[in-house]
């Protein structure tokens, strides 16, 4: 095998084990056990992938992926668990490939490799991550069912017209980078809520809250709202120092939707100030501050998420949202307790 068909086959299989790592085993396994596929001089550690205990333990995980990659949110899970998973798996498989290739070419194609497969991974990810937020789930049905279809085509395609595979990911590559902002912000964003959630369970806010009430003419709609922040506040050195203030700042983490402009996805802090909602995160190393006036805001509103909440503010201004990760409570304040966090969290 020349050495453009041994980057084309290697690095196609990187992409799809970037996507379905599982199946990319098994099929692998599977083909060499029927000896569909004959593995060329140098490729013979991969004759491990036939063995029965690799096919059932990989046979099992696809089913398993299957399931899971079709359910909303439960995909997203998944996904942030295979974050370094899939590229990982998919530099082991290069590593067996590329047995006999001189060392350094070896070292070169199997950092590649794990390269391709993350960017496929991430690219995965962040479109099913924007799909949970649709209100049907026939879309992450769709676009499971492709991811499967792609997989297989993709499996075929890499060891059989490595060529064409190998042009086809340097497309991706291509894409990729162009995109590849816009990814990590999503996957940073995914592996976030993904530990806030592993993490669990909410946290009282670090010093009792004080007696005063929120600005008049706060609609009643907002209230419970923004007092489930003012409860899970807690001191944040970081939005601090983004906002420039010597003393104490507290809120919560979160992370900024599309309908924030210039910051979807960026991980920040919300903030609740005298007569503001303040969004703070730093983006493309500078400081970006978005605000939102309380007695603007019309209606607020949460709503559950598997991996993320997200706070709905509306003002007559427009919509703006954010993603809150799992370790905030949205249990409802009790309604003897005094709403006021403002002469502890101003921001000028």
């Amino acid at each position: 095998m020349d050495t453009i068909q041994l980057l084309g086959s290697t690095l196609g299989l990187g992409f799809v084990a970037g996507i379905r790592l599982y199946l990319t085993v098994l099929a692998l396994g599977l083909a060499i056990r029927l000896d569909w596929l004959h593995l060329a001089p140098g490729q013979e550690h991969l004759a491990i992938l036939a063995h029965p205990a690799v096919l059932g333990v990989a046979g099992v995980a696809c089913v398993i992926e299957l399931i899971a990659d079709k359910a909303p949110w439960v995909d997203s899970v998944w996904d942030s668990f295979h974050t370094f998973i899939r590229p990982i798996g998919a530099v082991v498989l290069a590593a067996m490939a590329l047995g006999s290739v001189d060392p350094a070419l070896r070292v070169v194609l199997t950092i590649l490799c794990g390269g391709i497969a993350f960017g496929s991974h991430s690219s995965k990810a962040g479109i099913r991550l924007l799909a949970n937020h649709s209100p049907e789930p026939f879309s992450n049905i769709a676009l499971s069912v492709f991811e499967d279809l792609l997989a297989a085509f993709g499996i075929w395609l890499a060891l059989e017209h490595p060529v064409v595979a190998l042009a086809l990911v340097l497309a991706f590559v291509m894409v990729f980078a162009w995109v590849a902002p816009r990814i990590f912000r999503l996957t940073r964003l995914e592996v976030t809520a993904l530990w806030a959630w592993i993490a669990g369970g909410s946290h009282a806010p670090a010093t009792a809250l004080a007696a005063q009430p929120l600005p008049a003419g706060t609609q009643t709609e907002a209230a419970d709202a923004l007092r489930v922040i003012a409860i899970n506040a807690e001191p944040l050195p970081a939005a601090a120092r983004l906002l420039n203030r010597t003393g104490p700042v507290f809120g919560i983490r979160c992370a900024a939707t599309k309908e924030v402009r210039g910051l979807r996805n960026s991980i920040g802090y919300l903030v609740l100030a005298d007569q503001d909602l303040v969004f703070v995160a730093r983006r493309l190393f500078r400081r970006r501050v978005h605000r939102i006036g309380i007695k603007d805001i019309s209606l607020a509103e949460w709503k559950r998420g598997l991996l993320m909440n997200r706070l709905l503010i509306r003002t007559a201004a427009g919509h703006s949202s954010f993603y809150v990760f799992r370790n905030v409570s949205l249990s409802r304040a009790p309604e003897n307790r005094a709403f006021g966090a403002a002469n502890r969290l101003g921001v000028t």
